[in-house]
């Protein structure tokens, strides 16, 4: 009776399986710089998006209140950005927000409410998604160097504390290589722009 042959079956040799992981593993050092940055870049990202909810959000309490309602940079737990207690004060070098109807300094661990002061509406910890990242307040031309902590919306939508409200917020991280930073600017009038300083195109929407 005649049997059939099949050929041998043939797997990876130990020099194949070695020279593929040479390859990958050249693959591996040659993304991880651009993997690094663009880990960085979501991070600014993440800040500069938290901030400008929040901005929006104390602009749409307001309107709807028709009561002022004010947007607070505060600082976090000293080692530890992802927890707001009372030890809280207002910071110009901070990710973290508040959004109430009255001055959270020192009051940060309470809970949202709209009786008991100082009456917060929403609140964020940098230590959430945004960790490593490093804000600077500005004046308006997004280069002088501003202390200013907040702004107050007022019952139609506009910027009501004036000269002390926060006009530029530049936001980069605290590795600074290969990381883009980006600037939130608050006209008078209360709307608020997500832009980036290196673009120089005319045309692109994201030149500020």
């Amino acid at each position: 009776m005649r049997q059939d042959r099949r050929p041998a079956r043939r797997g990876f040799s130990l020099i194949e399986m070695m020279v593929t992981l040479t390859i990958l593993g050249f693959l591996l050092v040659a993304t991880m710089p651009s993997i690094g940055a663009w880990l960085r870049n979501t991070e600014i990202r993440n800040a500069a998006e938290s901030i400008s909810n929040g901005l929006a959000k104390a602009r749409a309490e307001a309107v709807r209140r028709n009561l002022p309602v004010r947007f607070t940079l505060v600082s976090t737990v000293s080692g530890n950005p992802g927890l707001l207690d009372g030890s809280c004060a207002n910071s110009a070098t901070s990710a973290s927000w508040v959004v109430s109807l009255d001055n959270p300094g020192g009051d940060c661990d309470e809970p949202v409410s709209e009786t008991d002061g100082p009456r917060i509406l929403a609140k964020f910890a940098q230590g959430d998604g945004s960790r490593n990242v490093t804000v600077s307040v500005r004046a308006a031309d997004c280069s002088t160097v501003s202390s200013n902590t907040q702004v107050v919306y007022g019952g139609f939508g506009r910027v009501d504390n004036g000269g002390s409200a926060m006009r530029c917020i530049v936001i980069g991280h605290n590795s600074g290589a290969d990381a883009r930073a980006l600037n939130i600017v608050v006209s008078p009038g209360g709307t608020v722009r997500s832009c980036d300083p290196a673009v120089t195109d005319n045309n692109d929407p994201r030149k500020c």
